[in-house]
């Protein structure tokens, strides 16, 4: 049950959200049709606030809204480098979701499960017409969240058999390819990243680009036919390589292109943005040997779509726990 604008707003909790069971590959359908709706001009996002401190905290808010199912959505997190050693996670973002006919608030939930999936979405449905078409083999350079959700929103879209896996730690590394063992893929974990990076379909590279080992990856090891997402804001790469990619985009030129609020370790010219591709102002692949690479930062509308769905599902279970207004 849905709750009563005005009166009432359903909260999820992380477990909540998880419970709601909505899969990859509807999460992948509902990114890519906040790709197509804001290329047909019914749904918007914004380039996001970030309030910065001396310290290197800050305070981040991502916005968007779509027409059709009428909502809107704000993201809202704190980033603290350095939680870790206090035992706590560098962001904890919570989604305050808003309904589009009277713009009264709905619901608040938990941001982390989402904030995972969406990103893994975007590689996916930028995959979808990027990529290699039935694309068998994924490498992965660093081996945390955004790995594991990445692999689960590729498989939904190709035939994976094989993955190859780096991380800072060999253990990582090694979890990484039992996991993807456990789905039924053949997978290995290297100790070199060039073997993740070369010879593979698609790349996927989510290094922290705070850590120490950012900046290391050269473009001229991607092999020919080969799609790479740069889940880490292309700071996993050497900058200097990055234009020896056939074509660069982004999620959004707004946002991440020239004067954009998102800072990308990219100087070069991007060829369009996700929602050019996805409605088809720009084709997703120009030939078999094409080396092509998506680098971008997130955007507020797919955060917007992945809660809706996570919304919907919940009330249908009736999940979560209703407050007053």
């Amino acid at each position: 049950m849905k709750p009563k604008p005005g009166k009432e707003l359903l909260y999820l909790s992380q477990a909540d959200v998880v419970a709601a069971g909505v899969t990859p590959a509807e999460i992948n359908a509902r990114v890519e049709a906040a790709f197509r709706d804001e290329a047909a001009g019914t749904a918007w996002t914004e380039p996001k606030l970030m309030i910065s401190r001396p310290d290197g905290a800050s305070f981040r808010a991502k916005a968007g809204a779509m027409a059709s199912p009428g909502y809107g959505a704000l993201k809202w997190f704190g980033y603290f480098p350095g939680n870790s050693a206090k035992g706590h996670p560098d962001f904890s973002p919570l989604i305050l979701l808003n309904e589009g006919e009277t713009g009264l608030p709905v619901a608040v939930m938990d941001g982390v499960w989402i904030s995972a999936v969406r990103t893994g979405s975007v590689t996916a449905v930028a995959a979808r017409y990027m990529a290699r078409p039935g694309a068998e083999t994924a490498g992965f350079v660093a081996c945390g969240a955004q790995a594991y959700s990445n692999l689960d929103a590729l498989m939904a879209e190709f035939p994976l058999h094989r993955v190859t896996a780096y991380s800072r730690t060999l253990a990582s590394a090694e979890r990484f390819a039992e996991a993807a063992k456990a789905k039924g893929l053949e997978a290995r974990a290297v100790a070199d990243p060039r073997a993740a990076v070369n010879g593979q379909d698609i790349v996927v590279t989510s290094i922290p680009h705070t850590s120490a080992q950012a900046r290391f990856l050269d473009a001229a090891d991607v092999s020919p036919g080969t799609f790479v997402s740069m889940v880490d804001l292309g700071f996993g790469w050497r900058k200097d390589t990055l234009t020896g990619f056939d074509r660069v985009v982004t999620d959004n030129i707004r946002q991440s292109g020239p004067g954009g609020a998102e800072k990308l370790n990219f100087d070069g010219t991007y060829a369009g943005d996700l929602a050019d591709v996805v409605s088809g102002r720009l084709p997703g692949r120009m030939s078999g040997g094409e080396r092509s690479a998506l680098i971008f930062a997130g955007t507020g509308h797919v955060d917007l779509a992945a809660a809706v769905a996570v919304y919907e599902a919940a009330c249908a279970k009736g999940l979560g726990t209703m407050l007053p207004l």
